[in-house]
């Protein structure tokens, strides 16, 4: 209960007992301010701050003696001292605070502006020392380098890292820089072929020591050299090999192998003749090829594709039989005739006899042009051989069967000379018949006994015959023209005892017989039959 309750619960109370209350008050006050001040007098370190609760401290005591003056009002006093008794606990409190204050103060002010530090000579000495040893080291590694790049040493070491540009090695501590295209015989390997390499361990060469403008030395190495000499080492004519096509010319194709690189020459890629390599090859096609020659100094090999290549005469007897119908592109000419592509690899021959029908002489480059593709008809095909036999004349109907019909014996007809031999003359009928005039059937006529190419005459068709596919013609002339060949001297062989020549008794006018004869056997074949006697 406070003093205010217990004054009005006693009302009657005497003067004496209030008084020894109030004077138990003040006791009790001052014994907490003693305490508090006995609290604080520890903590404080300086002068300065020690004085500070001391002024605190007389406050309570000069509030004790006027609590005493004043002690004759009864009420007023103990309410008055209640609250003093509570200010002092504060002022206690706010004492307290103060004084923890200075402890950080002095904390603080007891860090110097700077520190000395005594440095220890012997860490300078052992950083020397471990220079010095360092520098030995390096020395001792290059000349261990250049020891193994003079005498070309093979070395192995350990690949440390991926790098920009290479590999990073390790050579007994010693680094060493092995550039991309020195990895392998590829010149460019790929990057995860150079990632799956760290960790692993490779034969190597020192190929070169490079030197900055401080000093440092950069140690290239390589193991292409190996590479290669282990390859071309293992390698020998006859092997059959595996690649990738490189690269196309016109003269063949190029054939990666593990990064060495073969040629595969136009010539030896087919059992055929080949005359684009990219009628058969791309580039990035995986090929078999048989090695047909090697050069280790240079590092080349020569390869061959046949074997690995289906030849398209093995089916061509039956896939081209006899009267087949084919398309084919016109590529050379010959004095025989001409070349004609069925199909890449299968060529077949178009002889001159085989143009036309009924027509001598002509050639296949008057009639065609390369590269024209034109539609032929199959005579004969053999894969033994590889050849094929083809025509463009039986692509229409054989006009000698009705040859008799159409140009029979005794008609006439306006020619021109095409050929002159000395056994007649060639002379074209029209487009689809050629005829032939025997030297025999030329009179001695004053301008009809001589002929030229372009020359047009006259003729009479003597013979036409469709079997043997020839037509004989002989030039016309007229009664006076035959009446003004000269006629031989009878007597001119009476006086050397030479028989005399038989009367004409058929009256015609005599003619000189020709020195050389007339008319041959090659000139009553056709031109299918001289064929077959010059393939024979």
């Amino acid at each position: 209960m406070s003093d205010q309750e217990l004054n009005h619960a006693n009302p009657n109370a005497d003067e004496s007992s209030l008084i020894n209350e109030t004077s138990a008050l003040e006791t009790v006050s001052t014994h907490e301010v003693v305490s508090e001040t006995t609290i604080v007098e520890p903590v404080a370190t300086s002068a300065e701050t020690a004085e500070a609760p001391t002024e605190n401290v007389e406050a309570p005591t000069e509030t004790v003696e006027a609590t005493t003056k004043t002690a004759e009002v009864p009420a007023e006093t103990v309410e008055a001292t209640t609250e003093t008794v509570e200010a002092h606990a504060e002022t206690a409190e706010a004492t307290t605070e103060t004084v923890e204050a200075p402890a950080e103060t002095v904390e603080a002010t007891t860090i110097p502006a700077t520190v000395k530090i005594e440095q220890d000579t012997s860490a300078a000495d052992k950083r020397k020392e471990e220079k010095e040893k360092r520098k030995q080291l390096e020395e001792e590694q290059a000349a261990i380098t250049d020891t193994i790049h003079a005498d070309q040493s093979v070395i192995e070491v350990t690949v440390a890292e991926r790098i920009k540009g290479g590999l990073r090695l390790d050579y007994n501590g010693t680094r060493l820089f092995m550039p991309a295209s020195h990895f392998g015989l590829k010149r460019a390997p790929s990057d995860k072929e150079l990632t799956d390499a760290v960790g692993t361990a490779i034969p190597v060469q020192i190929i070169e020591i490079q030197k900055d403008e401080n000093g440092r030395r950069t140690v290239v190495a390589s193991r292409r050299k190996l590479l290669r000499d282990s390859f071309f080492g293992s390698i020998k004519e006859g092997d059959i090999v595996e690649g990738t096509v490189s690269s196309l010319t016109t003269f063949g194709i190029f054939v990666d192998i593990n990064g060495v690189e073969g040629m595969v020459h136009i010539s030896r890629m087919a059992s055929y003749r080949i005359a684009d390599p990219s009628v058969l090859f791309k580039k990035g096609d995986h090929v078999k090829a048989t090695v047909s020659g090697i050069d280790s100094e240079k590092g080349r090999l020569a390869l061959s594709t046949k074997d690995f290549v289906s030849s398209p005469w093995d089916a061509v007897e039956t896939k081209y039989p006899t009267g087949t119908v084919v398309k084919g592109t016109v590529k050379r000419f010959t004095d025989f005739g001409t070349y004609v592509e069925i199909e890449p690899g299968l060529e077949g021959l178009l002889r001159n006899a085989d143009l036309v029908w009924g027509r001598r002489g002509v050639f296949a480059q008057d009639l065609l042009q390369e590269g024209v593709v034109i539609d032929l008809a199959v005579l004969n095909s053999s894969a033994e051989k590889k050849r094929i036999g083809l025509s463009l004349k039986h692509m229409k109907p054989n006009p000698w069967k009705t040859i008799q019909d159409t140009h029979p014996a005794g008609s006439n007809v306006s020619v021109t000379v095409s050929q002159v031999n000395p056994n007649g003359l060639l002379v074209n009928i029209n487009e689809d018949f050629d005829g032939f005039v025997p030297r025999s059937k030329v009179r001695n006529v004053s301008g009809k006994n001589a002929f030229a190419i372009g020359d047009t005459f006259e003729a009479t068709i003597v013979d036409s015959n469709g079997d043997t596919e020839s037509l004989v013609l002989a030039p016309q002339y007229t009664d006076e023209e035959l009446a003004s060949i000269p006629q031989r001297n009878q007597n001119s062989g009476q006086n050397s005892g030479q028989r005399s020549p038989r009367d004409n008794r058929s009256g015609d006018p005599k003619v000189t017989l020709p020195d050389t004869p007339t008319i041959t056997i090659m000139d009553l074949l056709s031109e299918a039959q001289k064929s077959n006697l010059k393939g024979s």
